[in-house]
């Protein structure tokens, strides 16, 4: 699938387009590599659980904390293949590199990959804390006003940092490196990354949601519980815990375990689209000349 290189830059739709074809083109060659390591997270040591569901205390637990490194690393070795991969199908590296280069490439993979999920999911937390203020002093439409503000700046640093997988993987950045080559590379056309990096987005939505959609009917019921309990007032700080515990769902239930197989397989899919997308968009970035 080699192209003649075009340093003209892409529009969005352009963008979209060209990941479209890759995505399609790679099915056969990337997306079994994309998938194995989505089907990871169905193995028996594999840590399960959300944001709000997951006990803290088990980050105290070495025995937790290597299974969640270990899986990291299974997974950094397999999306590093299928990055190398992409880039031979879109004909911006050469075949047969052998595994060494894969290895090299796993330290910085997995500490560039945790630096990001922390800023995200911190990010969140605080979004969430500053919606069940609102929510209990005033309100839950003022907690969704409140909540835009540490909103804001998550969403701004996911789009800088998006993109580091592939300064890491290809140019053999160390992970901070790469964060920052991926932040230089966003703020170069700030509108259009995150134009472009939010359709995958809406995708991986999608997968996540499958995937908790035990906890989230659950978490929902308990939302709507203490809503109607609530009236015109705010929510009170025992139906806020009900709401959280809402969350919390046994993974023994059956249809929680075919919910979460089904959402497994579509974020396969869902990450490989966005690893197509987001290459397209870097390789977009890298041909242009340096301000």
């Amino acid at each position: 699938m080699a192209t003649t290189r075009d340093s003209r830059p892409k529009s969005v739709g352009q963008v979209l387009t060209a990941g479209h074809v890759l995505f399609s083109a790679g099915f056969g060659v990337v997306f079994p590599w994309v998938l194995a390591a989505e089907l990871l997270a169905l193995l028996p040591f594999a840590p399960t659980g959300g944001i709000f569901d997951t006990d803290l205390s088990l980050l105290a637990d070495p025995g937790y904390l290597g299974r969640v490194l270990l899986l990291g690393v299974m997974q950094a070795f397999l999306y590093a293949i299928a990055v190398r991969r992409m880039a031979v199908l879109a004909g911006d590296a050469a075949p047969g590199a052998g595994l060494w280069p894969v290895l090299r490439v796993i330290p910085a993979t997995v500490i560039g990959y945790i630096c990001y999920e922390l800023i995200v999911i911190i990010g969140l937390l605080f979004t969430f804390a500053f919606f069940m203020l609102g929510a209990f002093i005033i309100g839950p439409l003022a907690g969704v006003v409140l909540c835009v503000l540490p909103l804001a700046p998550t969403a701004a640093a996911s789009t800088a940092l998006a993109l580091f997988v592939f300064p890491a993987v290809l140019e053999g950045r160390g992970p901070f490196a790469a964060l920052g080559e991926s932040s230089r590379l966003a703020k170069t056309a700030w509108v259009k990354v995150s134009l472009v990096i939010s359709v995958p987005a809406v995708a991986l939505l999608a997968a996540a949601v499958v995937t908790d959609m035990g906890g989230l009917m659950h978490g929902v019921s308990a939302g709507l519980d203490a809503l109607r309990s609530s009236g015109d007032g705010g929510i009170s700080m025992d139906q806020a815990g009900s709401l959280l515990s809402g969350f919390k769902v046994p993974v023994s239930n059956g249809g929680y375990d075919s919910w979460r197989i089904a959402g497994t397989l579509l974020s396969g899919v869902a990450w490989w689209y966005t690893l197509a997308v987001c290459y397209v968009q870097y390789r977009d970035l890298k041909d242009q000349p340096a301000a």
